[in-house]
Formats: structure tokens, C-alpha cells, sequence
């Protein structure tokens, strides 16, 4: 069987491949080239995933998607900031991009499948395929895989299901040569050089204006709302007697309000933009799930109601903190991806 293996140059989609080899696949090495600024996708790393795909004597493709990447994910992201919402190019970036790119040159080579070095599992049935959490639940990232089409799931691999980091790490160490392994992993946004608030700053206008208490109460000046993000307590700029945390950005008046903790709690969202994996019978109107709306947070038993047919209402049994417009929420049945949304 044939098989395509995204190539980041990092350890963990060097072992997938090795992995997979091992298992006596035919193993093909694609390298998805995202952005001359790309942290994930630098020479350094381009070469050094050619060297690994070198090293274990298979095939290696470097493949152009910059023009989907800048249409699909940050094009959009920075269009989600200016209007005031903290988006997650992550889930967009494996769906347009690096899943829908690796499924491409599938189809180009002919190979059967396509394999990442995730964290996180799959189980194919009758019923469709399913993302599920990895066996590393400290690195679990199936999280960002909610919104692969059927496609992108039925031929889907992941070699890394059954490892933790820690294995993963040793195995690197010992069928590779450290010049062939990255010292760092990548980051969350991969195409932005440099701090990300500079960035915001260069790219967004950014008008000062009030930061309020909840009550209303004038305690400083903000650097302009795109800055900062529902939760956010560093870099407030103010001082007061107790931790405060940014509770809500006001655009129509450019106030920033800020509170305790307890004001950032939520134990009711909507969500829209749904994509589903598995719904039961009998569930397409009303379900329970643990309901998950940060990545590595921890999951809250919530009940969802079908609002319309792209958007749901999500009651949680326990408050969460800083649920976030803009940012994805998964709901799993246990260890499985049910579906996931937009929160609103």
C-alpha cells in the first residue's frame, strides 16, 4: 500500500514515516510549502525534511500551495482580527490546506493514503470515519482535525495513535542523526515573523481608547482593541489591587472591559459553521457531549440544541473560562470527534 506522509522536517512526522516503513509501506514524502515566512516550512526545514525522506531511502515532493494557504488561512485571519474576533487558522489550515494538499498529490502519485505525524487517531466503520483523541493525551491534537472532510478521513493515517513524545523523541534519537532533527517545534501562528502583537500593530489600525471595569468605571487606556483577546491578564497595561482579566471588547464605543475572573465564565455559547463526523440516530436534534472549546482544555459535559441546521445552542454543566468568539469548540463522544463549530 502506498502512502503519502506530510514532511515538516520535525520528529514527529520523521517517525511517522519511519513508522510506516517499518510496517512495509510504500512510503512517499511531500513537503507542503506554505509561506517564505512560514516558520513550519523555512529552508532549514525544507531541507532538513528532504534529509530525513533521504535517509530512509524514499521518495520526497516539494509542493507550491502558497496561493491556497494565503486564500484559505491568513487572508481570512487577518480579516477575522480587524473585525474583532480571535480566530483559529489552525483547523482552516488542515482542511483547505495541508489535509485537502496531501489528499491532492495522493491522487496525483495514485497512492492509497495519506498520514501525518498528529497527534490523534482514527477509526474507520461502516458508519464513517471518525478523528479521535491520541493515546498522549498531553499532546493530543485531534482538536484541529474536527473539520476534515469525509474524503480527507477515509483515507486518512495516523502512525503517531498509539505513542507519547516521549517514545516518539527515542525513536527519533535512534534512527536519526540530531542534524537531521529540529531542535524546536513549530508554533501556533506559523506565518507571522517575529511577536505577533507587533505584527497586529503593523498590519491593523489600532486606536487607543478606555479600559473600563464591568462597572463602567474608567481605569486606563488601551492600545487599541485587535491587541488583545477575551481572558487575556498580561500585557493589560494597567495596575489594580487584584488580577484582572479582559471580559469584552466594545468596538462601537473602543472600550476595553475588564473584571475578575468570574466575569470571564460562561456557561452558554452558540456555534455555527458546523461540520460533523458522527451523529447517532436520534441525535441530530438534541445531544450530550463533553464539549471542549480551547486546545489541550479540558472537557465539560455540555448539551447541544440544534438552533437550525448550521448552528447550535450549547448549554455546559460547569462554567468555562474565556470562551472566545471566533475560536473552535469540539464535541466528543468520550475519545470521539462528534463534530465541531465556530463560537458565536
Amino acid at each position: 500500500m502506498s502512502v503519502v506522509v506530510g514532511m515538516s522536517g520535525g520528529v514527529d512526522s520523521a517517525v511517522s514515516a519511519l513508522l510506516l516503513k517499518e510496517l512495509g509501506e510504500h512510503v512517499i514524502g511531500v513537503t507542503l510549502h506554505f509561506s517564505q515566512h512560514s516558520a513550519c516550512c523555512d529552508i532549514s526545514s525544507t531541507r532538513r525534511a528532504k534529509a530525513q525522506c533521504e535517509h530512509l531511502g524514499i521518495v520526497w515532493h516539494n509542493v507550491d500551495v502558497k496561493d491556497i494557504f494565503d486564500c484559505q488561512v491568513v487572508q481570512p485571519f487577518w480579516q477575522a482580527m480587524a473585525e474583532g474576533a480571535t480566530p483559529n487558522p489552525c483547523v482552516f489550515c488542515n482542511e483547505y490546506v495541508k489535509w485537502q494538499g496531501l489528499l491532492n498529490v495522493a491522487d496525483e502519485l495514485h497512492a492509497d493514503l495519506i498520514a501525518s505525524g498528529h497527534y490523534a487517531g482514527i477509526v474507520h466503520g461502516g458508519d464513517g470515519d471518525q478523528i479521535c483523541r491520541g493515546t498522549d493525551q498531553a499532546k493530543d491534537q485531534s482538536y484541529f482535525l474536527y473539520r476534515l472532510s469525509a474524503e480527507q478521513r477515509r483515507r486518512a493515517l495516523f502512525p503517531l495513535a498509539g505513542r507519547i513524545k516521549s517514545e516518539v523523541e527515542g525513536l527519533a534519537s535512534r534512527w536519526f542523526s540530531p542534524g537531521l532533527l529540529a531542535s524546536r517545534e513549530s508554533q501556533d501562528l506559523c506565518f507571522v515573523e517575529g511577536s505577533v502583537g507587533e505584527e497586529i500593530r503593523r498590519r491593523l489600525p489600532c486606536m487607543p481608547g478606555d479600559v473600563i471595569l464591568t462597572d463602567g468605571t474608567v481605569i486606563g487606556k488601551h492600545q487599541g482593541l485587535v491587541s488583545y483577546t477575551i481572558g487575556q491578564r498580561s500585557g493589560l497595561g494597567i495596575s489594580a489591587a487584584s488580577r484582572l482579566y479582559v471580559v469584552e471588547k466594545r468596538y462601537t464605543t473602543n472600550q476595553l472591559v475588564v473584571g475578575q475572573r468570574s466575569a470571564c465564565m460562561r456557561d452558554a455559547f452558540e456555534a455555527i459553521d458546523l461540520k460533523w463526523q458522527h451523529l447517532p440516530t436520534g441525535k441530530s436534534l438534541h445531544f450530550s457531549a463533553d464539549v471542549v472549546t480551547r486546545y489541550r482544555s479540558k472537557p465539560v459535559k455540555g448539551s447541544i440544541d440544534r438552533v437550525s441546521e448550521d448552528r447550535v445552542s450549547v448549554h455546559l454543566a460547569d462554567s468555562l473560562f474565556a470562551v472566545t468568539p471566533e475560536q473552535a469548540v469540539v464535541f466528543y463522544d468520550n475519545r470521539y470527534i462528534l463534530g465541531g463549530g465556530t463560537i458565536v
